[in-house]
């Protein structure tokens, strides 16, 4: 069975399904961000608080090895509950995600100025992008994307509705949270503007703020990046399922010309 990870004792092996763009054998942002993320669901749905807002810092490359993962309550209040997850390969930490979880109440005020979740086309009427951008990575093979506003392989804002395809681990279903999550490591990408055969561009860590849960298997992400001095830029885009928007996230760009890159090598 095709799966990005397959359990192994206490730890999960990455498979083959987990390769990133920059390399078969390093993972995908999406694989280490959403195998935190089941971690931080176990707990919430064990506490009965909501996932509110989930930051990954992404340490250091994680190839395909298996991997361990570490849990520990930073603060457990009465309505708030601050989870670290901490994933590691032997003794080396390869990245962590700070949860924000909070106290759920019977109801919430109307939103008058909120957008009609109609106003964005569903995943069916949308197209898929072109066969070889599809091949950028791997784990991006196993992924469905319909796009109903921009193209991946043109710089400028886009907006693309993703779902994977395969069980994250192996054996599972995939939740509407690790769909969200893993969709939401393309926004980089789906909102990038520059041309990528010029500049290169990563993402040392990712946030997600979340007003309400995702629901379903499609997750539409709609994003744009803006630029600042000396390299860096911050992607912004929100989070949508059919019933309308669920979350924003953000994520701290670090631009890089390519010339110069080789430039420092030779």
């Amino acid at each position: 069975m095709t799966a990005i990870f397959k359990p192994e004792g206490p730890l999960f092996r990455a498979t083959e399904h987990a390769g990133g763009p920059w390399s078969p054998d390093m993972l995908q942002g999406s694989a280490t961000t959403a195998l935190m993320t089941r971690e931080v669901e176990r707990l919430a749905e064990n506490s009965g608080f909501a996932v509110r807002r989930l930051t990954f810092d992404l340490w250091r490359p994680a190839g395909l090895r298996a991997f361990g993962l570490e849990t520990e309550m930073l603060r457990d209040g009465r309505k708030a509950k601050t989870i670290q997850v901490r994933l590691t390969d032997g003794e080396t930490e390869i990245g962590r995600c700070t949860a924000l979880l909070t106290a759920q109440g019977s109801e919430s005020p109307a939103d008058p100025f909120s957008k009609n979740s109609a106003s964005d086309a569903p995943p069916e009427s949308g197209t898929p992008p072109p066969s070889f951008a599809q091949k950028w990575s791997r784990y991006f093979q196993n992924v469905s994307v319909r796009l109903i506003e921009g193209a991946l392989e043109k710089p400028g804002p886009a907006a693309a509705w993703m779902r994977l395809d395969v069980p994250m681990v192996e054996g599972e279903t995939n939740t509407p949270l690790l769909q969200a999550v893993q969709a939401a490591d393309f926004a980089s990408g789906v909102g990038q503007i520059v041309d990528m055969r010029e500049w290169t561009f990563i993402n040392p860590e990712i946030s997600l703020y979340f007003f309400r849960p995702p629901e379903g298997e499609w997750m539409l992400i709609r994003s744009r990046t803006r630029t600042g001095a000396n390299g860096a830029g911050l992607t912004m885009a929100t989070l949508s399922d059919r019933k309308g928007a669920f979350a924003e996230v953000l994520q701290a760009m670090t631009f890089e010309r390519r010339e110069a890159k080789q430039a420092q090598a030779s």
